[in-house]
């Protein structure tokens, strides 16, 4: 963990600064508006096109800033980017992630239903025992992933939304994990 964790790195929105002593739980982030819902809703149907590459990428690159979290992935202790590129495993964890969201974004209007997915996905971190402030550390990996995907679409108001909306699930598993 150490210092890997409480770097500070600036790239717009895509980079987090992240102290491991201060981090907060609480869902700060406000309802997605419909202007949003509406944009995650176009962006999503380019994205789920190259689902498994979003996914992917993520992952690669989160292990690449922050290699200390690679060793809390068993299947991935040790192996290099060569190996992790090609790794049946982190594709199908990478899938299982971007699958998460394609629920979250289909129960945009339903959101007990988004709450309830969440919150049972925290719970479900807590058996690996995930620290809560690594959600945090993955959301500037997805937004970084996701901008090549969606290449002209992807504006500051698409950043700024996929941002909100990532800060705002995160938080609901945050949230199930310290109750």
């Amino acid at each position: 963990m150490g210092s890997e964790l409480s770097q500070c790195v600036h790239e717009s929105k895509r980079e987090t600064y992240m102290s491991v002593q201060t981090f907060n739980v609480e869902v700060q982030t406000p309802p997605i508006n419909d202007h949003q819902k509406q944009l995650l809703r176009e962006t999503w149907s380019v994205v789920k096109e190259d689902i498994a590459k979003v996914g992917v990428v993520t992952f690669m690159r989160l292990f690449d800033k922050f290699p200390d979290v690679q060793d809390l992935f068993v299947p991935f202790r040790g192996l290099s980017s060569d190996e992790l590129r090609t790794n049946i495993k982190l594709r199908e964890h990478g899938l299982r992630v971007m699958g998460t969201i394609e629920k979250c974004i289909a129960r945009l209007d339903k959101p007990e239903k988004l709450e309830t997915l969440m919150s049972d996905l925290g719970q479900k971190h807590i058996i690996f025992d995930t620290k809560i402030q690594y959600f945090d550390l993955i959301i500037p990996q997805l937004l970084h992933a996701l901008e090549p995907i969606l290449g002209d679409q992807w504006t500051p108001d698409v950043e700024d939304t996929w941002s909100d909306f990532l800060k705002y699930i995160t938080a609901l598993m945050k949230q199930a994990m310290i109750i």
